[in-house]
Formats: structure tokens, C-alpha cells, sequence
């Protein structure tokens, strides 16, 4: 599906990324891991082409079905964009259009991608969201996106993203403004969307437990570079970069923490 070839990029005239290589294969998911400033969101956003005028890539190949993308002209990036590989953010309220309702952001997703009407879009786009077990699916289609909740957000914008079926989808940090239990409610949606359309992910966190619940293989980016992958099991039960083992490490563990608790009450 997806082959990154020893890309570096850099910004601001800095090193950003240096040297990663991976792969994500069909109905796959891979989590990249790392803490903020490690490059794994300036690497994914590379993929959808949304580097900004200060981010440049400038050496190797991001592949997808074997098309290099870093090749392709803006105007056919747009139309991969939304069609063959979507996209969610860690805030999507501030990415969608506050003006616009869902009903419209779902609308002008598709029909810049094929003719649709715009009861066809809304028909769609609510079977979408009752997929996703959004059962005021009806009323959500109708909302502005600043008048949902954070978690109600994202799942509309994975719908969103997900309306027209494309093959690939990049998670920018989804869960991270999010609280615990709408966390799990945002990670299960991902999950449907790979099970009703065998979509490949690729979400980048700094959060171990979103990463430990949902990839398949892990990359591990420290300063740029990937520093450990492979297969979740492996890079979590075996690390072998000091970095990985302070990643581990520094997750929260109930017993201990139960057991500190009850020592310093008595």
C-alpha cells in the first residue's frame, strides 16, 4: 500500500526527518510513536502532501501503489487528497469550516471527487455515521462542528475523511485532546473503518496506550530518525533502543500506582 524510502526532510532549513524508511500494507495498521518535536507529524504530513512552504523533502521516495508521490504536480495531489488517502487531526474542529454543517462538509468532500446531489451526499454520509454506532446521526448531520463535543467531533471527521473510501488513512495525533473514555469510543471508530472498508492506517501519537491498542507493526522516531520497528508485540515486549525503554517505562502503571497510593495512606 505504502512505502517510505529513506526520506529526510527538513525544516525551517533544519533536519526534521533524517533517513526513514517503512511500510504499511493492505488493511494494516502502523503506529509511529514519539514525543512532540520527534518528526512523526512532519513525516506524516509529508505523505498527504501538507508540508508547508517551510518544510521541504529532500531526498528519497513515498510510494503509494508504487506511485511516487513526491513526484506528482499539486493539482493531482489534490485529487489523491480525500479519495485515496484521507485524513484526521488532533483538533478537527479547527480544521473543518465553522461555517459549513456536517450535512455540507460531507457534501463538498465528495463532490469534489465525483458528481453527487446533495441528498445523495447526506444519505451517505448518515448510513456513515450510524455505522459508527452515532445513532442522533440525523441531528449530528445538521450541526456546526463548534457545537459538538471534542470526541463527537472526531468521529464525524473520520467519517468525513473516510466518505469516499480511500484506501489509506493518516491520524495525526486523533486522540490526544481528548479525554480517556472518548479516547477509546475515537480508537474503536478507527477500527470499523478498517473492518467495513479494509482501509490501512497510519496514525502518529505520543501517547503508548493508543499506539498499544491499535497498530499492528510500531515505529519508534527519536530526533528525527526511527529508532526502532516492528512487529507491536516485539517492539513492546523486547525493545532494544534506550529510547523505546523510557517510552515503556514512563506509562503509567494501575498496580504500582494502587499499591503507592495505599502505602502512603497508612
Amino acid at each position: 500500500m505504502l512505502e517510505i524510502k529513506r526520506v529526510s526532510i527538513n525544516y525551517n532549513n533544519r533536519v526534521a526527518v533524517k533517513d526513514v524508511s517503512l511500510t504499511v500494507e493492505e488493511r494494516q495498521i502502523v503506529g509511529i510513536v514519539g514525543e512532540s518535536g520527534s518528526g512523526k507529524t512532519t513525516l506524516v504530513r509529508s505523505i498527504a502532501g501538507l508540508l508547508d512552504g517551510k518544510g521541504r523533502v529532500r531526498q528519497g521516495e513515498i510510494l503509494l501503489h508504487g506511485q511516487n508521490l513526491l513526484a506528482l504536480p499539486d493539482a493531482e495531489m489534490r485529487q489523491l487528497r480525500g479519495c485515496e488517502i484521507g485524513m484526521i487531526f488532533q483538533h478537527p474542529d479547527l480544521t473543518m469550516n465553522p461555517i459549513w454543517t456536517i450535512e455540507k462538509l460531507f457534501y463538498e468532500s465528495m463532490s469534489v471527487h465525483a458528481t453527487v446531489t446533495k441528498r445523495e451526499a447526506r444519505e451517505r454520509g448518515t448510513k456513515l455515521l450510524r455505522e459508527l454506532a452515532l445513532n442522533d446521526a440525523e441531528q449530528l448531520m445538521d450541526s456546526y462542528p463548534f457545537e459538538l463535543s471534542g470526541g463527537m467531533c472526531q468521529r464525524a471527521a473520520i467519517a468525513i475523511a473516510m466518505i469516499n473510501r480511500p484506501g489509506l488513512l493518516l491520524a495525526d495525533e486523533p486522540t490526544s485532546a481528548l479525554d480517556v473514555t472518548v479516547q477509546s469510543q475515537v480508537m474503536e471508530s478507527m477500527l470499523q473503518m478498517r473492518e467495513i472498508f479494509g482501509t490501512s492506517i497510519l496514525i502518529v501519537s505520543h501517547n503508548m496506550g493508543v499506539i498499544a491498542k491499535l497498530a499492528d507493526r510500531v515505529g519508534v522516531m527519536y530526533r528525527g530518525e526511527l529508532v526502532e520497528w516492528g512487529e507491536k508485540d516485539e517492539v513492546l515486549s523486547t525493545p532494544k533502543h534506550e529510547y523505546t525503554k523510557s517510552l515503556l517505562d514512563a506509562v503509567p502503571k494501575m498496580k504500582s500506582t494502587c499499591q503507592n497510593q495505599k502505602g502512603a495512606l497508612l
